[in-house]
């Protein structure tokens, strides 16, 4: 028998984390990843390009991920100041 009760939700510990965000430059990302620990969400940057040089086909920039359980605030949080 478990002990929570049936209708509490978990969620994963280990869920992936979640992109948020792309950007074409590292500084972006960091301006990006600045505001989103202003509200409290903590964010990793994962650069896909090499060297920090401009993104060419096959590569998509650099990343911004949050935890799972944390993406769906990020992205309204983003969502806002890019309005």
């Amino acid at each position: 028998m478990s002990e929570f009760p049936p209708d509490t939700e978990l969620t994963d510990p280990h869920a992936e984390p979640e992109i948020v965000a792309t950007h074409a430059h590292r500084g972006e990302a960091e301006v990006t990843k600045a505001h989103l620990a202003a509200n409290g969400v903590d964010a990793e940057i994962i650069d896909g390009v090499a060297g920090g040089t401009v993104p060419v086909d096959g590569h998509d920039g650099v990343y911004v991920m949050v935890a799972a359980d944390q993406a769906e605030v990020a992205r309204a949080f983003l969502a806002d100041i890019t309005d």
